[in-house]
């Protein structure tokens, strides 16, 4: 796997959660950008995944940032990530 190449870390339903675990890993100086199938401003409902957004680091530091927010998930409350574990009907 090329290292730069970039990988999902985690995945939200919310412009706003998505925008703070942007900023929480960059606070890491892991680099760090979201993008969903819909644009959430025209569009602020989900359906059947459409609406996730999906949030990438390069491939080097991913065991890192998902640890760090791992460890965010346990410390300060629930972010509302989509775990690829659930299932499809048990998704928030």
């Amino acid at each position: 796997m090329d290292k730069a190449a970039p990988v999902i870390v985690a995945r939200t339903w919310t412009d706003s959660e998505a925008s703070v675990i942007k900023s929480l890993l960059e606070s890491y100086s892991i680099p760090c950008h979201y993008t969903s199938e819909l644009p959430h401003r025209i569009y602020p409902a989900s359906a059947d995944g459409l609406g996730e957004i999906r949030i990438f680091v390069p491939a080097a530091f991913a065991q890192e940032a998902r640890q760090i927010l791992e460890e965010h998930r346990r410390r300060e409350a629930p972010l509302r990530l989509v775990d690829d574990d659930e299932p499809e009907g048990e998704k928030a």
